[in-house]
Formats: C-alpha cells, sequence, structure tokens
C-alpha cells in the first residue's frame, strides 16, 4: 500500500531525499585514518558482516553506504537482500546525523541499545523491527526522527518518554504491533504517524499528553477485519493537521461510524479523510471544528448530502464518483474538484452563499448542460469550470463585460460565445430613487437593485467619503453616507470600462432649534439636524441680523443632549444683554433653514436686595428678598434656597421676589447663601447676630410726700386707694429683706 510521505522536518526530509536519489552522497575520503574512537573499527566489522566477511580495507568510506566528514562518519546507510544479523556497536559514531538499514537486515543486540549519543540531530529508519525492544530503554537526546518501515513488536513508552523525539513514523506494521496503552508526559513529540491493526488500539489520552503535537496521521487497516475500534480524541494544544487513511482496496470489511469526538480538535487546521472508512449516510456534524478549516475527501467518498461543513471552510474533493447535487455548501469557501468520476450539470445555486464562496475550481471534469443564470451572483474571478461539457446560451452578465474577462469558463461548448466574444450589454439597469431625507447625524445605507450591473463599479459625489459596494455582483449595491447636510448628489459607474453612469440625488433634513441654555461663560442651543460634519458650518442667526458660526457637533455631545455651543469670543450673548427680553434665533446648515423661534432671554439670577446691610437673627424668622430670579418661562417648580449648606422653607417664589422662613443658628457670624432657580445659580454670603435683650422696668419710689388735694368724695377714695397701694408694696418690700436676711 502507497501511504503519504509523512511530514519530516525540513532537514530530515533533505537527508531522506539525498539518501533515496541517484546523487551520491557525497565526495569523502576513502579512508578513516584516525581510528582512536574505533569508527574504522566497526565499519570495518560492518562490511564483513554485511558482504560476507569480504571487508575492503582500501575505502571504509563508500558512496551510498557510508558517508564520512574527513575521518569521522557522519552518515550509515546500510541495504541488502540477503538477510543480515548486524553485531556493530554504533555507539562510537557521534557525529552521526542518520541510519537508514533495508528490511532485511536484522539488530544483536537490539540497536537502539547501542546508538550513540548523538552531537547534532540525527533520525534513525529501520526496514524491519521484528525483535523485542527493551522497556526500560533510554534514548540518547539529540534523536530527532525514528521511523519503522515495517515493525511487528510493541513500542514502549521509553519512545515517548525518554529523548527527545520529534518525529515518530511507522509506515508499515504488522501482528505484535501495538501502541502504549496510555501516552506519558511528552514536550518534544510534533509528528505522529502510526498503523491501526486489528486490536491495536490508539491511546485515548494523546489530547492531553502530547503537548505539542502539531501532526499527526492514521492509517487504519480495514480491509481484512472488523474488530477495530476507532479512537476517541480529546482536546489537543497545538494539533493542527489530522490525516485518516483508511485502506483503498475494495471491498473493505469494517466501515467505521464518523467520530463525533473529531469534533474536540478545536486547533485543527487541516483534515484529511482517504478512501472508504466512514458512513456518510446519517448526519456528520462538524461545524464545532476552526474557522477556514481544510477538509479533503479523497477516493470512494460516500454522498454527502448530510454533511455539515464549518464557517468558511475549504473542501477538496479528489477521485470521488457520487453526486454532488443536493450537497450543502453555504458554509464553504473554497471547493474544488479534482477527477470526478460522475456525470452531472453543475450544481444549482441555491448550494452556495455568494458571498462567503471566494473559489469555485470544477474544472476538467464530467459536467454538462447550460451555466445557470444565479451563477452572475458568484464573484468575478470566483468560477473556474473549463474543460468540462458546458453548453448552451451565456447570461446576459458575461456577454455584458465580454469572454476575455472570464477565462475560468473556457474551453466549453457555449453558443456565440468564448474569449474573444466583445461586450455588449442591453439589458444594464438600476433604479436608484431616494423617497427620503436623510439624518444629518446618522450615516445612511441605501441600497438599491437592478439587472446585469456588473462587479466593478466606481462613484464621484459632492459629498466626501461616500462609499459604493456591489454586495451581490450583478443584481443589489449598497451607497453608504456618512454624516453630512444639504443637498447632495453622486455619480455612480457600472459596467465594461465603467460606461453605464448612474444620477443619485440626496438630501438632509432641516435643522430645528426647540431650547437654549446657559452654562458657564456660554450658551448653547439644542434641536434636531445640526451639522456633524466639518465640511458644513452651523450658522446661527440672532434677531434677523446677527450671524454666528456655532460649533460642529459631536455624537457624543448629541446623545449627551449638550446641544451646539460656540469656540470663540463671538456668541450671541454679545447681543443678548437684558434679562426677560424675547429674542428669535434660526439656523442655517448647508443652505437648509430652520424656521426662526422666540426664546425669551434670561442671563443670570440677580440680587437687587442689598445683602451687606442685612443682619438676620441667630434665633430664625422670616425674610423677603428682591431681585430677578426667573422670567415667565423659568421652571419655578424646584427651587433650592440653603443657607449655611442647609436648606430653606420656601414660602414664595415670584420671579422679582423670594420669601423665606429659616431656622436658627447657634453662632453668630458670617454664612453662605445659595440660590438656584432652574438652570440658574447664585452665592453670596449673609450675616447673623445675636438678638439683642433689655431688662424689666424698676418699680418708682417717691422722695417726699405727697401734698393732700382738696377732694371730692370720690378723690378720697382715689387717696385712699393709692395710699394702700403704697402700703402694701413697702410691706412686700420689707418682707423680702427679712426672707434673704434669714435664709443666709
Amino acid at each position: 500500500m502507497l501511504l503519504p510521505l509523512p511530514l519530516l522536518s525540513k532537514q530530515l526530509l533533505t537527508h531522506y531525499c539525498q539518501l533515496i536519489g541517484p546523487t551520491p552522497l557525497l565526495n569523502s575520503p576513502l579512508l578513516i585514518d584516525n581510528d582512536d574512537s574505533g569508527q574504522k573499527q566497526q565499519v570495518n566489522a560492518l562490511y564483513a558482516q554485511l558482504y560476507q566477511g569480504n571487508v575492503y580495507e582500501g575505502s571504509q568510506c563508500m558512496i551510498g553506504i557510508i558517508e564520512c566528514s574527513g575521518d569521522t562518519v557522519i552518515g550509515i546507510n546500510i541495504f541488502t537482500m540477503v538477510p543480515v544479523t548486524v553485531t556493530v556497536d554504533f555507539s562510537v559514531f557521534e557525529d552521526l546525523t542518520y541510519i537508514i538499514s533495508s528490511s532485511a537486515i536484522s539488530f544483536s543486540p537490539h540497536i537502539f541499545t547501542r546508538l550513540p549519543n548523538f552531537t547534532s540531530q540525527a533520525f534513525v529508519k529501520l526496514g524491519k523491527m521484528d525483535s523485542p525492544i527493551p522497556e526500560d530503554l533510554v534514548l540518547p537526546n539529540n534523536l530527532n526522527a525514528v521511523i519503522f518501515e515495517n515493525i511487528q513488536v510493541p513500542v514502549p513508552s521509553a519512545f515517548f518518554s525518554t529523548g527527545t523525539i520529534e518525529s515518530f513514523i511507522t509506515t508499515g506494521a504488522g501482528q505484535g504491533f501495538s501502541l502504549p496503552e496510555q501516552f506519558p508526559q511528552n514536550n518534544y513529540l510534533k509528528e505522529l504517524y502510526v498503523i491501526i491493526l486489528e486490536n491495536c488500539t490508539f491511546p485515548s489520552n494523546a489530547g492531553s499528553s502530547l503537548n505539542n503535537l502539531t501532526s499527526l496521521t492514521l492509517n487504519i487497516n480495514n480491509q481484512v477485519t472488523t474488530n477495530i475500534t476507532f479512537p476517541t480524541f480529546e482536546p489537543f494544544n497545538q494539533l493542527d493537521t489530522f490525516y485518516i487513511n483508511f485502506q483503498e482496496s475494495q471491498p473493505t470489511s469494517q466501515i467505521f461510524k464518523f467520530e463525533p469526538s473529531i469534533n474536540n480538535i478545536k486547533t485543527l487546521r487541516r483534515l484529511r479523510i482517504e478512501n472508504l472508512g466512514f458512513n456518510y449516510s446519517t448526519s456528520i456534524d462538524i461545524t464545532n471544528l476552526t474557522n477556514k478549516l481544510e477538509l479533503t475527501l479523497s477516493k470512494y467518498i460516500d454522498q454527502l448530502n448530510n454533511f455539515k461543513f464549518p464557517l468558511n471552510c475549504e473542501v477538496y474533493l479528489v477521485d470521488y464518483a457520487v453526486s454532488i447535487n443536493g450537497v450543502d455548501f453555504r458554509n464553504v469557501s473554497i471547493l474544488s474538484l479534482t477527477r470526478v468520476k460522475h456525470e452531472e450539470t453543475l450544481p444549482p445555486a441555491s448550494s452556495f452563499d455568494f458571498e462567503m464562496m471566494k473559489y469555485l475550481d470544477l474544472s476538467g471534469n464530467n459536467f454538462y448542460g447550460d451555466l445557470p443564470e444565479e451563477y452572475c451572483s458568484f464573484g468575478k474571478d470566483v468560477l473556474n469550470i473549463g474543460s468540462n461539457d458546458i453548453s448552451g446560451l451565456v447570461p446576459d452578465c458575461f456577454r455584458c463585460l465580454g469572454g476575455a474577462e472570464f477565462p475560468g469558463l473556457f474551453p466549453n461548448d457555449f453558443t456565440d460565445f468564448d474569449k474573444n466574444t466583445p461586450a455588449f450589454c442591453a439589458t444594464f439597469s438600476l433604479d436608484v430613487t431616494v423617497n427620503q431625507l436623510l439624518k444629518t447625524n446618522e450615516t445612511t445605507v441605501l441600497e438599491f437593485t437592478g439587472s446585469n450591473i456588473g462587479w466593478e463599479s466606481e462613484i464621484e459625489s459632492s459629498q466626501v467619503n461616500v462609499q459604493l459596494e456591489i454586495t451581490e455582483p450583478n443584481k443589489k449595491i449598497k451607497v453608504t453616507i456618512p454624516p453630512g447636510a444639504g443637498k447632495q448628489n453622486a455619480t455612480l459607474k457600472f459596467g465594461s470600462n465603467l460606461s453605464f453612469d448612474v444620477t443619485l440625488n440626496y438630501e438632509y433634513l432641516n435643522p430645528s432649534i426647540d431650547s437654549y441654555y446657559l452654562e458657564g461663560s456660554g450658551i448653547f442651543f439644542r434641536g434636531s439636524y445640526f451639522s456633524y460634519n466639518e465640511n458644513y458650518q452651523n450658522l446661527v442667526k440672532i434677531n434677523n441680523n446677527n450671524t454666528f458660526s456655532a460649533t460642529i457637533l459631536t455624537i457624543e455631545a448629541q446623545n449627551l443632549n449638550k446641544g451646539i455651543g460656540f469656540s470663540n469670543d463671538d456668541t450671541p450673548l454679545s447681543v443678548l444683554k437684558n434679562n426677560c427680553e424675547s429674542f428669535n434665533v434660526s439656523i442655517d446648515v448647508a443652505g437648509k433653514q430652520s424656521s426662526t423661534e422666540t426664546f425669551i432671554y434670561f442671563g443670570n439670577i440677580t440680587m437687587l436686595t442689598n445683602i451687606s446691610s442685612i443682619q438676620l437673627n441667630t434665633t430664625g424668622g422670616d425674610f423677603s428678598f428682591d431681585g430677578e430670579f426667573g422670567c415667565i418661562t423659568t421652571d419655578f417648580s424646584n427651587p433650592i434656597f440653603k443657607i449655611n449648606d442647609i436648606d430653606v422653607q420656601i414660602l414664595e417664589i415670584t420671579e422679582t421676589r423670594i420669601n423665606i422662613t429659616y431656622p436658627p443658628i447657634e453662632n453668630a457670624g458670617t454664612y453662605s447663601l445659595y440660590i438656584e432657580v432652574g438652570d440658574f445659580s447664585y452665592t453670596t454670603e449673609i450675616q447673623f447676630i445675636v438678638t439683642p435683650t433689655f431688662p424689666p422696668t424698676p418699680t418708682p419710689t417717691p422722695t417726699s410726700p405727697t401734698p393732700k388735694p382738696t377732694s371730692t368724695p370720690n378723690d378720697d377714695d382715689d387717696s385712699l386707694s393709692t395710699s394702700s397701694k403704697l402700703s402694701f408694696s413697702l410691706i412686700y418690700f420689707f418682707s423680702v429683706i427679712l426672707l434673704i436676711s434669714f435664709v443666709f
């Protein structure tokens, strides 16, 4: 059985090609003069064993057998048709880079116990291995690759737990061959190429143990047995190439259900399945594998109607003899068919995703019938369908550009169309009517349909950065228009030599202003459809005769509802002076004019009450402040009045007055005062004093008797009353004095 050449490293492959080719290996000296290492003795012994005792003393270094560099042996390639047992001690050849032996040669003691400590990378390629390999083997470092052309004994774990082997290859095996039940942890092996025989299992832990494996080839010997167990797979760290080769001959004894655990190998970039071995009649889903997987299916391929390909998959079908009509290739980006053994019409367009498909190679096979009209939707350079038996009229899309533009269509038997047919297009059409006004703050995408518009286009536009794209060849286009303003136009060009011109006219919505606000020392206007493009100005007009250039609005500022402002000192505030006066405003954006709006200007809170002359009481109280606190348009619903950062109760607020009740404050002093009404605020300081207190008025004491007036009876009564009151006061006074004396 002919098997694929294993993926040897560049150095090993160079050696391999040199050794099997007819070119002499090296013009080496014929004699090994320096025999301090014992190399001459072992070379002579090797010749004696190979050629029945005939030792060639005069030429130890022979072309194609012993390769030398100076007095040192660097390569051994021994071949004989007669069975020979070699007992030479190879350990003396430390500078060897390869050992190759034919299938008639065996070794005693075992060759792997007599390998040198290689001074540089080397490989061993043995034609036959039928003697047991010691389990306690320790392989030397720098043994880079081991190749068995025919191995009939178990492979011990030492091949994967000792040494630094990067490539382990078995191109042929017989009964008795097996791999270890489980792989040991290995950080060196990169390439593994093995045969799976009856009752020979592949270790299930390969993914978690072979940490740097990048290439795996399994040759499944399913020709004359039904006792093979197909492996299951763990995720691998770096495996990107996986070949599965079944036996080529038919009938095949054992067919396997597709192994779903292949989906675990997410690192795969290449998967090749050769010959008959899998049953494709049931659903096979490998959509979990990596994007852009290269999938090759070769020889004796079963129906693929139930095959689900991964996204962006590249599919190569080789030597197959079944129909592909009905196969879903919509996830496929490259489809290549080689040596088709089945005659049929071209696959229907519904089998493909026109945008996904980058290359469709159906050339050199047995397709016949017409070229479908739907194939006009493939990319211009996607189709390669030459050297088939396709006939009939060619769709107009190809005629519109001429035969020279499509070399991938020929040779075939088309009617009146070949590579020399000139371009002719009577069926071009495209309707680009725009029935909507565009928003100045958004990128607008316009899509149009047509007929035979071709594969190539160009645009010339009055507005910069307008883009034209053919989204489906010959049928659909997309025009992407960035934020802009005003009225614009573009010329769209299509067809052979871009000879068809179509004019696209469009315009943006008129701007509008709905409010304004003050922030810091600036004024800002909110509204809709201002300019977001630096090529178009926002021109604000105040009271019909004062024009100011506003800033270009950004999407971020729009999302924060900031509106447009002014970046220099020349702003509308220069003409807006007095609170509560009305003003008119409009905006012009690239010739699109807004309606004129009237607003009441209010620039700031003004306090008319002389704050410096006010002294509030620390005991609290009520007070009224006069000033300009807003206009008819001001929102008075949530005013704030704070003293010493403490909220004060607002009893009443109008455009010109605020009445408050303020709380007591512990100490006299100067405290902050803060007022906020709508979007405006005012801050100052106000003084608190302690409220003055006054002592009670004392009772007066007489200094001389009061003359007794002549009185009427009524007067006597009054005099008596006064005297009694005085007596009672004196009595009370002396009583208090006595009481105090008693206490102290």
